[in-house]
């Protein structure tokens, strides 16, 4: 079962494994899908952006005004410093239309968008040297980037012819400016995250719930299995064991039909019938159901008889009993043969050469005590002996065989007569059973 349980956990693991793959991939494409169309919807809306460039005209650097700036630049009469700060003032100025106007389109989306427009750098080309380095703010809307994706990059040339004065010289001439400009505009969805969790809900919460319900049904499984494989390896024990529980009455049936050879003795047949009885009895309590229908108090007579039949399959254990109380004792003839051979040949199989049963009165309780001399028992087992099966076993292996059903049949029922049961042992020395019962009680 171990093996097989660990091969299902490996078959397990790897199906979980492949599920988690697959959906974390529908998971991931999905997510790439939904970024795309944001993406593609905040573009599509900002490139309506220039239709309206008049909104700024009076506050953003125009392209004339920055081409002379750059001239100055190049004659050293402004340094890269000033012109990056004319261009952060302008950019401040229009920061609040700029803002209001963004916030108008995507608003009603959902959307929180910035945008920012950049110079990356000015290019003197006259001379292919660059004048200024970027980035350089344009315009902007409030708001700190993160992660900007860009909506556009272009080129802008501009030129200017200038008249200059030859030194030393009433000759002028013509000197022509030309300025490469490299722009890029970029945008930012400061929500998308959020925006992406709530479209991706219900397919991340049915996703957890795939792999929630496929651990379970995985769990049911293996403790079905286990279950299964615990009540057939019960089965395989009682079925093996069965013949050795019936050796003991076949074995006093045989001693009886060989006393009848030799002479006819109404007590051997007695005795056979009582182990016929006993055969019938052995096989009764493997059914949950059984319940005996005899309630009549045991007389002194039987118990006896009980211990007789003991004493003839056991003749080399010392047996020993106090006076047997008549009419005292509230089990029933079957409930009393079950629970003294289940006690006394339990000694027997545990090593025991000598045995003892004493019963004490006291008050209204009838105490009875069976003593052997046996192997004994730890303490750690004492907690188990009464389950249904359980046996005492070194290393894993059963030395003795037995259904594993005998001190459970014994607790159930001093349990059914409302008494007490209570067990003392010590290893290599022996065990002390003390059952404690009403006088001749009704059973519940």
């Amino acid at each position: 079962m171990e093996l097989k349980t660990k091969n299902y956990s490996v078959l397990f693991t790897l199906f979980f494994a492949v599920l988690i793959g697959i959906q974390g991939y529908q998971l991931y494409n999905t997510y790439q899908l939904k970024q795309r169309d944001i993406f593609a919807t905040v573009k599509s809306r900002l490139n309506k952006f220039p239709k309206i460039d008049s909104l700024f005209d009076d506050d953003l650097m125009s392209k004339d005004i920055a081409r002379d700036y750059y001239i100055k630049l190049v004659k050293n009469e402004i340094t890269a410093q000033q012109l990056k700060g004319l261009y952060h003032a302008n950019a401040r100025k229009t920061s609040g239309k700029l803002t209001h106007y963004v916030d108008s389109l995507f608003q009603p989306l959902g959307m929180a968008v910035i945008l920012k427009k950049e110079i990356l750098g000015i290019y003197f080309k006259n001379f292919n040297k660059q004048i200024a380095d970027g980035p350089i703010t344009v315009y902007t809307t409030r708001g700190n980037f993160q992660r900007p994706v860009e909506l556009s990059s272009s080129e802008w040339i501009t030129e200017k012819t200038e008249t200059q004065k030859i030194e030393e010289s009433i000759q002028s001439k013509e000197i022509l400016y030309t300025f490469l400009v490299h722009r890029k505009s970029s945008f930012e969805v400061t929500n998308l995250h959020w925006i992406l969790f709530k479209e991706l809900t219900s397919l991340l919460l049915s996703t957890l719930f795939i792999l929630v319900a496929f651990l379970w049904l995985f769990y049911r499984t293996i403790q079905n299995l286990k279950k299964q494989q615990k009540q057939i390896t019960v089965l395989h024990d009682v079925v093996d064991n069965v013949s050795h529980e019936l050796k003991t009455p076949i074995a006093t049936l045989k001693i009886a039909a060989k006393t009848l050879r030799k002479s006819t003795d109404e007590n051997i047949i007695t005795v056979i019938e009582r182990q016929v009885n006993r055969l019938e009895n052995t096989l009764d309590p493997l059914t949950e159901d059984f319940k005996p229908t005899d309630y009549s108090p045991v007389t002194a007579m039987e118990l006896q008889a009980i211990f007789d039949d003991f004493q003839l399959t056991n003749p080399d254990i010392a047996f020993e009993t106090s006076p047997l109380p008549e009419g005292k004792l509230c089990l029933g003839l079957s409930d009393a043969t079950t629970l003294f051979q289940n006690l006394m040949n339990n000694a027997v199989k545990y090593g025991a050469k000598w045995l003892k049963v004493h019963f004490e009165q006291k008050k209204n309780t009838l105490s009875i005590f069976i003593q052997d001399n046996g192997d004994g028992m730890e303490d750690c087992e004492l907690p188990y002996i009464f389950d249904k099966f359980y046996r005492i076993q070194k290393n894993n292996i059963h030395d003795t065989k037995g259904l594993g059903i005998g001190l459970f049949l014994v607790k159930k029922i001093v349990d059914r007569y409302q008494g007490q049961l209570t067990v003392t042992s010590k290893l290599g020395v022996g065990t002390t059973f003390n059952i404690q019962l009403r006088l001749v009680a009704i059973p519940s």
